[in-house]
């Protein structure tokens, strides 16, 4: 480690961690943060390899069997797991947001900080992914952003998904 400096007392009292200007340290914390987004993206590969038999057995047996229910179920499922795949590409983008925040030195990054709103641009720790100023902060706390979903890892993928869902429902309504 480089050389120690004094802790940075925040607002609340509470004592972090010292910046540091030491070069081996900045390369240990960008390969941290390099690690959290790489632990990110594959758990979005993960959420889409659960996703795929359970789409599949429910939209292959209401297929088969003309039931609408489980079709709707596998719609569900859908929603349920792209609801888990942006939350986590919301996070491996604010990781990389503090990623280039730390190569770039900026001022306020902590040695070893593994929080992404030191990153945030914008004073109130909003990110550019986040909904807009006139959405209450508690969505924004719990659902992704439209750049999220819009992104071609999780709109175009999980649009298909659904439409495709919404065609065998009414394909087992209007033959059952």
């Amino acid at each position: 480690m480089g050389a120690v400096a004094r802790g940075v007392q925040s607002g609340d009292g509470r004592v972090s961690a010292p910046t540091s200007a030491d070069p081996e340290d900045r390369r240990r914390h960008l390969d941290y943060i390099q690690a959290t987004i790489t632990r990110m993206s594959s758990a979005s590969t993960t959420t889409k390899s659960w996703m795929m038999p359970v789409v599949t057995a429910t939209y292959g047996y209401a297929l088969t069997q003309l039931a609408v229910s489980v079709a709707v179920l596998g719609i569900g499922s859908v929603v349920l797991f792209a609801y888990l795949d942006a939350n986590y590409l919301r996070a491996e983008r604010r990781f990389r947001c503090l990623y280039e925040a730390v190569v770039e030195a900026r001022p306020g990054i902590l040695a070893y900080s593994l929080n992404p709103f030191d990153a945030a641009l914008d004073p109130d720790g909003r990110f550019d992914d986040d909904w807009s100023q006139r959405v209450p902060r508690w969505i924004n706390r719990f659902v992704p952003g439209p750049k999220v979903w819009a992104s071609w890892a999780i709109g175009p993928f999980y649009a298909a998904l659904i439409a495709l869902g919404v065609f065998i429902g009414a394909w087992a309504a209007v033959r059952g």
